[in-house]
């Protein structure tokens, strides 16, 4: 009677065992038999360790342990969930500070450069228009010059 209940003990030991593993995997999100989903709940356990339906119900304390692991399991992932959106949003206000002041600097770029083709046209006509003015004063003095009788000198001896 007592090899039996000695056997029984020791089959009792290795479920918990067992137990305590698969519980460990579930909450380390390392599951070997199960889905790695993220979810943790007593039939996952009692599933992931292997055993037969219910088995789990078995060992009250066991239960009671791994209840209030999967409530504060459940705490922690809603709190780095939390923590999660909380960096993603200071993470996209960045992106958008970020382009907002590229925009900024882009639009004074462009400003700049507009103002600058402005003054290269500018600068143009003023130049061409001084062009224009110059060859018509020396249309004028052309005309002048072949109105003009000019006499030409040589140089040198006469022979």
């Amino acid at each position: 009677m007592n090899e039996s209940l000695n056997k029984i003990t020791e089959r009792s030991e290795h479920t918990l065992q067992l137990l305590e593993a698969a519980l460990q995997r579930l909450l380390l999100g390392k599951p070997e038999k199960t889905r790695n989903d993220g979810r943790i709940n007593i039939s996952r356990i009692n599933d992931e360790a292997g055993l037969s339906a219910g088995a789990i119900y078995y060992y009250k304390d066991f239960l009671l342990k791994s209840r209030r692991a999967i409530e504060q399991n459940k705490i922690n992932k809603d709190s780095d969930t939390r923590e999660t959106k909380s960096k993603n949003l200071d993470r996209l206000r960045a992106q958008r500070d970020n382009e907002v002041r590229l925009k900024e600097k882009y639009r004074d770029q462009r400003d700049e450069i507009k103002s600058f083709c402005d003054k290269v046209i500018e600068k143009n006509a003023n130049l061409e228009f001084t062009l224009y003015e110059a060859l018509e004063k020396i249309e004028v003095l052309e005309t002048e010059l072949e109105k003009a009788k000019v006499v030409k000198f040589e140089r040198g001896k006469k022979s």
